[in-house]
């Protein structure tokens, strides 16, 4: 089973709740391919190329991605395409089953923060 995030930050922050529930895991940097029951937690991009039975895509936002201030609509453009690219990286390791969780509002910001 695979927990994939857009950041390093929200690969942390999982890593921390698996910690505190006492739920074995991997960062995806240090997994060496071998077969185990810890739950593997990186990147979208460092999951390229990998497969799992399961993968949790937690954290994800309702709807699109929204500009930054002070962005181009150029450079918004690429960042929304890239993490619809991230996504779909995400979405496509999962062998048996895959599970999307958004999240609303105030905790989605303190998630990524």
């Amino acid at each position: 089973m695979a927990v994939l995030v857009y950041t390093r930050a929200e690969l942390i922050h999982y890593c921390g709740v698996l910690r505190r529930a006492g739920i074995p895991y991997v960062d995806l940097m240090d997994y060496d391919g071998v077969s185990s029951d810890r739950v593997k937690v990186g990147t979208f991009k460092r999951a390229k190329g990998l497969e799992f039975k399961f993968v949790l895509l937690p954290g994800l936002r309702e709807g699109p991605v929204e500009p930054w201030s002070g962005e181009s609509d150029d450079s918004y453009r690429e960042r929304a395409e890239r993490m619809r690219r991230e996504l779909y990286v995400g979405m496509t390791r999962a062998r048996d089953g895959l599970w999307m969780g958004y999240l609303v509002g105030d905790v989605c910001d303190q998630v990524r923060a």
